[in-house]
């Protein structure tokens, strides 16, 4: 099914010059990426050779960091979706001293060379812990051939890791419905990448009202300090995190996430002002700069007493007199969903950046912070 969202007024003419400043605002032509995932996907999915394991473990945690970390993520709101197994995150240098070595640890870098993740790998063999890594292989690959308990699973990549998503989810997935981890049947897994392929036509379409990835990306770039807020369920979360993810990168923009039901008792009185005195929001200039957008990330099916969170949500922000989003999707089992969710925000933040004329590939500063590590603290000649 295709969720609507409340339409943002975007002008075709606006649309058709931002449109014809692609190329000039993307030289690397990072949407050629995008535009390949359903291509990217089956063949990750058809190639992919993952391991099978030997035993059975009592739980898995997933170590990345950014896009890599998030396909951990999305693999741990599918197992809770399922009621499967579980499945924790490690974003850290470090593995906790509470984990036995009934747990399998499982490592995703798509360049290979994340820090933090080979950090957490080395201390995880040092334990005698089992373990499986996926990546395109740099140190991560040298790592797990060097060392026995370690199986490795060669990924292809993309121009960067963010872009490189389905290289990397759909071997993960194989290999956790290969070792009975997540019972997903294959004609699921088909109709996902089904379902990016219908995304993609719709990310293509050069009009705001039939391309909803065009019109999130032009609501988001209205003026310099638009900041947006992401309202997820427990069922979307990791795809509200990726959003907020994607926007920082790609668009270079804050963002911030919340998840029903707990934004319900905090994150919500932010509108009270508004509300109780029945104007319009305020302008920039009243709200400190910033314009907050708030977009929800719901799905058709989701339980009762969460889409009527939603619903109440809604009718609060419609009194505070605030224009919202609501977040497409389609599909009909829950693998569809979030994947063509998370693909067609994905797209809207790639909009986001070409509406502001920013480079989407581009990232400076976290350019800076892996060269100025290297010299203060050249954490990997520690562990490597």
């Amino acid at each position: 099914m295709y969720i609507e969202m409340k339409h943002a007024h975007v002008s075709a003419k606006k649309i058709e010059t931002v449109l014809m400043s692609v190329s000039k605002v993307d030289p690397s032509n990072l949407r050629s990426d995008y535009d390949s995932w359903p291509t990217f996907a089956n063949s990750s999915w058809e190639e992919a050779q993952p391991p099978s394991l030997e035993r059975t473990y009592s739980s898995i945690v997933f170590a990345g960091m950014g896009g890599s970390g998030l396909i951990g993520e999305v693999v741990s709101d599918l197992s809770n979706e399922l009621e499967a197994f579980r499945i924790d995150v490690l974003k850290e240098y470090h593995l906790p001293k509470y984990y036995s070595n009934e747990t399998l640890v499982v490592g995703i870098s798509a360049s290979g060379n994340t820090e933090e993740t080979l950090s957490v790998l080395s201390e995880a063999n040092k334990r005698g812990f089992d373990i499986c890594t996926f990546g395109s292989g740099g140190m991560m690959e040298r790592f797990s051939n060097s060392n026995p308990r370690v199986k490795f699973t060669k990924t292809p990549m993309l121009k960067v890791p963010r872009s490189s998503f389905p290289g990397i989810f759909y071997p993960v997935l194989k290999f956790m419905i290969q070792n009975s981890y997540l019972r997903i049947s294959e004609d699921q897994v088909l109709d996902s990448i089904d379902c990016l392929s219908r995304a993609q036509e719709l990310c293509q379409r050069p009009s705001a009202k039939q391309n909803r990835a065009l019109e999130i990306g032009a609501a988001l770039s209205e003026g310099k300090n638009v900041v947006p807020l992401i309202y997820s369920s427990k069922r979307t979360r990791s795809i509200g995190l990726r959003f907020r993810q994607s926007l920082n990168e790609n668009a270079k923009t804050h963002g911030f996430e919340g998840v029903v039901p707990e934004l319900c008792h905090n994150e919500i009185v932010g509108w009270d002002k508004n509300a109780a005195s029945g104007k319009k929001r305020a302008s920039r200039e009243e709200s400190g700069g910033s314009s907050f957008v708030p977009i929800s990330l719901r799905l058709e099916d989701d339980p009762l007493e969460i889409k009527t969170r939603f619903h109440i949500i809604e009718d609060i922000l419609k009194k505070s007199k605030t224009q919202f989003l609501q977040a497409p999707s389609l599909g009909t089992t829950y693998l569809s969903k979030i994947i063509s969710m998370l693909y067609l925000l994905d797209y809207a933040s790639y909009y986001a950046a070409i509406f502001k004329h920013v480079d989407p590939i581009l990232t400076p500063s976290i350019d800076y912070l892996k060269s100025e590590l290297k010299t203060r603290l050249n954490f990997l000649s520690r562990i490597v």
